[in-house]
């Protein structure tokens, strides 16, 4: 069974993109391709249950033995399958299979280690999942073999580093059918830049990437999620890149002048003929997650407010603040009215005066729940599915009431 709420599963099956070629949708698309020396398939699924139903679907096409696994990126969940493949080749009395992934997949892994219990609580937020559902210690099988640039497996299949959302990206070329798997790199939205919780991504390495993919000329490319891409849609790949070059244009051009980050969102416009394309949605994404990265690329951690150089114990400062406004009453109803007026962003500016301290002061409580609906009510408006989830677990983390509940409005 899928998780209906995580985007990125979808129901497992495998569908013929050509004679030996086969599209398998788990956590986004897998890939699957018939070689003289057996299978090679990309990405095993988010979870060892989900993998008998993904087999039931291939093996209705090919009873091949499996030869080489191979890591489309490091990112949990793609290949949390794996046991469930080696134990069916052992079942079958196949050979092993071979994992296959670029160098930086086991750095990456290794951090995951390192820091699982981070992991899973970002997890958690970016995709709506109870913590408690996840696995302790990440569910990581390490490659047998690594590459750096290319890699030739067997005539006519090509895995390429294509560094873009993650720098361990792997596309898969098969130069004599024209099929270019594009991996992480091609994906139906906006490219993923500057997810709120993740590390930095580069957006001219990701531009660089697509044009050296576009440059193979593939007549189908698979992407990691959505539908195949054919003719004129091929163009997608360099117009993403030209699109992500001109947000790193504009941004520097504005940080140069000395703008903060904020202001360069609020007076940044993005080009439509870029930005208003089916492959620029930002469903996911957004592109003031870009805006945000590059300048994090750019600058420091300060943000200029000499109040956050070496700030107070945060929960310590919240109290102070809260006890400076003796009338918090106000405070509540002003932002209750900025709300009222569909200005739920502006509201949360200022019920933040009060909503961040603890306590059991009853305009303390009220801020509370306030903040907590207001966030609710963004989450229903936006767009990015990483931006409803963020609101929607900050609402859950100030112990949001139910919609019906008469604490929900001051």
């Amino acid at each position: 069974m899928t998780d209906s709420t995580n985007p990125l599963h979808k129901t497992p099956r495998a569908d013929v993109i050509e004679d030996g070629v086969y599209l398998l949708p788990h956590q986004g698309n897998g890939l699957a391709v018939e070689t003289p020396e057996g299978l090679l398939v990309v990405d095993t699924g988010p979870a060892p249950e989900l993998v008998p139903d993904i087999l039931a679907a291939l093996r209705t096409h090919t009873d091949a033995p499996v030869r080489w696994i191979v890591y489309s990126h490091g990112h949990q969940g793609y290949n949390a399958g794996v046991p469930a493949w080696l134990a069916d080749a052992e079942r079958r009395g196949d050979p092993r299979p071979e994992i296959v992934a670029h160098d930086n997949v086991v750095r990456r892994y290794r951090r995951y280690q390192e820091t699982a219990g981070l992991q899973n609580r970002l997890n958690a937020m970016q995709f709506r999942r109870d913590p408690a559902s996840l696995p302790a210690e990440p569910r990581l099988t390490m490659p047998d073999r690594t590459y750096d640039t290319a890699l030739t497996l067997t005539p006519g299949v090509r895995l390429l580093h294509a560094p873009s959302e993650t720098d361990d990206v792997t596309a898969v070329w098969l130069p004599e059918r024209g099929i270019l798997y594009g991996s992480a790199a091609v994906i139906e939205s906006i490219p993923n830049i500057g997810t709120p919780l993740r590390t930095l991504r580069d957006p001219v390495r990701w531009a660089d990437t697509l044009d050296r993919l576009a440059a193979l000329r593939p007549r189908i490319v698979v992407p990691e999620f959505g539908p195949l891409r054919r003719g004129d849609s091929l163009n997608s790949l360099t117009a993403t890149a030209s699109a992500l070059r001109w947000l790193r244009r504009a941004t520097v051009e504005r940080l140069n002048r000395g703008m903060t980050v904020e202001q360069i969102l609020h007076d940044i416009t993005y080009p439509p003929e870029l930005f208003d394309v089916p492959w620029m949605t930002a469903s996911y994404g957004h592109p003031d997650f870009i805006v945000r990265d590059i300048v994090r690329s750019e600058t420091g951690w300060w943000d200029e407010n000499p109040t956050s150089l070496h700030p107070a114990d945060p929960d310590a400062a919240a109290v102070l603040r809260a006890a400076a406004i003796t009338d918090k009453r106000t405070v509540v109803e002003q932002a209750a009215k900025l709300r009222d007026e569909g200005r739920a962003q502006e509201a949360l500016h200022v019920i933040d005066l009060l909503a961040t301290a603890h306590g059991d002061d009853p305009w303390i409580v009220k801020s509370r729940a306030l903040k907590a609906s207001l966030c609710r009510t963004l989450a229903e408006n936006a767009e990015s599915y990483v931006s409803r989830s963020l609101y929607l677990a900050s609402a859950t983390a100030l112990g949001a009431p139910s919609p019906n509940s008469a604490t929900a409005s001051p």
